[in-house]
């Protein structure tokens, strides 16, 4: 083995993994439970259905809890829940099964030399890779922006080994747009690597941080999850309380913090809400959702249009 540090693996083949095992593993069901001498393509049937009818009811079962734990007040009537629900299956369904793990490779806009216009840093969460960022990238809306993405890795690693990717991605665009500072943008666990970068960092190269749905006061299901930063995000972690107790209201205030009541997966619905920071809140759409809601890239574009105006005058 050569000295060079190797470079741990993509979320991209771990889900190119998990897809061919879940797949394989339906089709076996499928033989099981198929009358003998059942044509294959039954089974077939079988193993296509499978991930999609697991993903509708993982996601309900979670709904139904995060209802439970936290229902607001007034509850969300049925419908909107439906709705969120739906759409929320079908966002996991197109990410998870075909953008992350065979699409992230899409070229970023190109970086325009150009110190007045705004650049931005797009940071995804748990178990997502910039593939998220496509549908935003893809609108438009950025246009007026330099935008450039970062992959936080490992996967399952602990959340304070990605400051170090982040401050490099930051002096990447810095160098490359002229830009003195960089805002950051992030979904979910992203908004959390972010508070770490700037715990270890500090904020002379940022401008402002945007996050969304990220659980900064930890959800009831971190401890649920697999690997080191599952569990960094679980109510009451020793790591949330380190990054509180490390920032100040002033540096609050340059955060927006953009959630959704009815988030299935930040649970309470309120952890994504720092004290004195901006508080943008829409409903009717879940966690992973928030990323293709255009009352969210409206909110994106709304936070670094007086730096956008600027560049367009």
């Amino acid at each position: 083995m050569s000295g060079a540090a190797r470079r741990p693996i993509g979320l991209a083949t771990i889900l190119r993994l998990a897809m061919a095992l879940q797949l394989g593993a339906g089709f076996l069901l499928g033989l099981w439970l198929l009358p003998e001498g059942a044509p294959l393509w039954q089974a077939a049937l079988i193993a296509l259905a499978l991930p999609p009818a697991a993903t509708a009811a993982v996601l309900a079962l979670e709904t139904a809890v995060a209802e439970w734990v936290d229902p607001g007040a007034p509850r969300a009537p049925p419908a909107r829940l439906l709705r969120a629900w739906a759409g929320e299956t079908w966002c996991h369904l197109r990410v998870f099964a075909w953008r992350q793990p065979f699409a992230a490779g899409f070229p970023e806009p190109a970086l325009a030399t150009d110190p007045q216009r705004p650049a931005l840093l797009l940071l995804a969460g748990y178990v997502c890779n910039r593939a998220v960022w496509q549908p935003l990238l893809a609108s438009g809306r950025l246009g007026q922006c330099n935008v450039a993405t970062v992959d936080l890795l490992p996967v399952f690693g602990p959340i304070d080994r990605y400051a170090q990717s982040i401050d490099a991605a930051i002096d990447r665009l810095r160098a490359a747009t002229g830009a003195t500072r960089v805002t950051l943008v992030c979904h979910s666990m992203g908004g959390i690597a972010a508070r770490d970068y700037l715990r270890r960092h500090g904020d002379s190269a940022i401008e402002r941080v945007i996050t969304i749905g990220s659980p900064h006061h930890g959800t009831i299901f971190g401890s649920l999850g697999y690997g080191a930063n599952a569990r960094q995000m679980a109510r009451g972690s020793a790591f949330l309380t380190a990054l509180a107790a490390a920032e100040d209201g002033p540096l609050r205030r340059r955060f927006v913090c953009i959630a959704s009541s009815d988030d299935s997966l930040v649970v309470p619905r309120a952890s994504p809400l720092l004290p004195d920071a901006e508080h943008r809140l829409v409903d009717g759409v879940g966690h992973l959702a928030l990323l293709e809601d255009e009352r969210v890239w409206d909110l994106i574009v709304a936070a670094v249009r007086p730096r956008a105006a600027i560049a367009t005058a």
